[in-house]
């Protein structure tokens, strides 16, 4: 969710950019949970462990493929919105 940074898949556009709005929090990042409304936290943790061990392990075969960029972005977004 929030103002999508880079999108490359088209039919994907910005979401929940009001979010915590009204509590003066910008809860806008994250990542949605089976595809209903819902943040949750502990999916998020885990897949940012999984993201950042694959570009430690995988990282020069992604840079090769021109996807690690696009992974530290979207381990960059995890963090954001987990650090809140």
């Amino acid at each position: 969710s929030g103002k999508l940074e880079n999108n490359q898949i088209p039919w994907r556009g910005d979401s929940a950019l009001t979010d915590g709005k009204e509590a003066g929090l910008d809860l806008s990042k994250g990542m949605y949970d089976a595809g209903d409304h819902m943040k949750f936290t502990f999916p998020m943790a885990f897949t940012a462990t999984v993201l950042a061990w694959s570009v430690l392990e995988y990282g020069d075969q992604m840079s090769a493929a021109k996807q690690l960029d696009p992974a530290l972005d979207a381990l960059k977004w995890i963090t954001d919105s987990l650090s809140l």
